[in-house]
């Protein structure tokens, strides 16, 4: 495994001017973590023996934001790359399960690293190299996820950190060992103490974790404590479900695959309050699921018509995502769905006609043919779309504004 980490050049200058005025530093947690794993780390954080005064005072010559002084955080800025510095800390007791409800700072990185959920994210590395105490260069070589010290306890003081296990080993592909798989099992009911939007914050990384199929399988119960709704399903049916999301590519589809069954896809979402535009989608191909796919261009532009191009496009990937999942019993079905798509696709490409704006009339042409504004003016509109869609009409502003006028004297009429 490699062992020499390349740090930005930001964050050097960071743990060089700590330890230049005598401090220890090191960055810590995830970065050196995915570092090891020769990933890209998202974040980088330093943690500290300088105590947030002692910090703002090495960089003076910097922009800082005491971002949360109680906790020992103060970020600093250099060359635009905003830095989080945390104070070395033993965390007290976790009354709600979710923060320490106080916190103690430390001159001893061993102390801060004891308290960090698993042993792959309670390593450390500066000047001297790594400082792993509790086996994680080792877990990472065994592809484990392990609690650091007692699971209990560490799932006692942030009951998220139990969706993060299961996270972790979705994204990571590592197995959950023994006693930390246990105290989830037994701890579960913990998820009840967060909040929603951590909730959802975890699930989405489970969900498009390439081991997800896995980790839903063996923790079913865990999702079943924020989503019950699945609890009806049966073991086979639960198995054609996650079959099914492993050929979808996109958050949307999954989580569109995992609910419509429950026949309640949009409730839940806003139940785990999700973002309006996903709870929409999802509701979408929810409620299409039942909309028959065939290669036939005038039905395509009908439902092109009615829920737009990139909802098509969706609907079909999650119809393919169904038959998949059955194996070649949906054979026919799917080289169907296939045809449907391409023939969508020609529509696009021969920008043929399926919605009001490519109409080559608007209302303005209708009301200076003498149609009124309100809802006569909509209907003819949609009517003259319709023909257009069926072939019945041609997509020419004289032609339209022809049929218009037969369409006014049948109004007056």
């Amino acid at each position: 495994m490699k062992m020499n980490i390349v740090i930005p050049r930001e964050i050097g200058t960071a743990l060089n001017i700590l330890n230049n005025n005598g401090f220890e530093a090191y960055i810590v947690g995830g970065c050196v973590r995915d570092s090891l794993l020769e990933n890209a780390p998202k974040d980088w954080d330093i943690t500290t023996s300088a105590r947030t005064d002692e910090i703002s005072t090495c960089f003076k010559e910097y922009r800082t934001i005491n971002t949360g002084l109680k906790h020992g955080t103060v970020t600093v800025i250099i060359q635009g790359m905003q830095i989080e510095i945390t104070t070395y800390r033993i965390d007290g007791s976790y009354t709600d399960n979710r923060h320490p409800d106080t916190v103690f700072f430390t001159d001893k990185i061993a102390d801060d690293l004891r308290r960090r959920d698993f042993t792959i994210n309670a390593m450390a590395y500066g000047r001297k190299g790594i400082v792993d105490l509790f086996g994680g260069i080792s877990d990472i070589e065994s592809r484990t996820i392990r609690c650091v010290g007692d699971p209990d306890e560490r799932f006692g003081e942030d009951g998220l950190r139990i969706l993060r296990a299961l996270r972790f080993s979705s994204v990571l592909g590592f197995k959950i060992e023994k006693l930390t798989s246990e105290s989830i099992r037994k701890n579960k009911e913990l998820l009840c103490n967060i909040s929603k939007e951590r909730i959802v914050s975890e699930f989405n990384k489970l969900l498009m974790g390439l081991e997800f199929h896995n980790v839903m399988t063996e923790y079913r119960e865990l999702v079943e404590v924020f989503i019950p709704e699945i609890k009806t399903f049966n073991d086979n049916e639960w198995e054609v479900i996650l079959n099914s999301m492993k050929h979808a590519e996109s958050l949307t589809l999954r989580l569109a695959l995992l609910l419509y069954e429950t026949g309640n896809a949009e409730r839940i979402l806003k139940t785990l309050k999700y973002d309006g535009k996903t709870i929409s989608s999802v509701g979408l191909l929810s409620s299409c699921r039942d909309e028959k796919i065939i290669p036939d261009k005038v039905v395509i532009k009908k439902l092109l018509k009615r829920i737009g191009y990139d909802n098509y496009t969706a609907l079909i990937k999650f119809k393919a995502a169904v038959f998949k999942a059955q194996g070649d019993v949906y054979s026919n079905e799917l080289n169907v769905v296939y045809e449907a798509e391409k023939a969508a696709e020609e529509i696009i490409a021969n920008n043929e006609c399926y919605s009001l704006k490519m109409l080559d009339v608007d209302g303005e042409d209708l009301i200076r043919a003498g149609i009124s504004r309100g809802m006569i003016l909509g209907d003819a509109l949609n009517e003259l779309l319709d023909l257009v869609i069926e072939g019945k009409l041609e997509n020419k502003k004289e032609v339209l504004l022809d049929y218009i006028k037969k369409f006014k004297l049948a109004v007056d009429k």
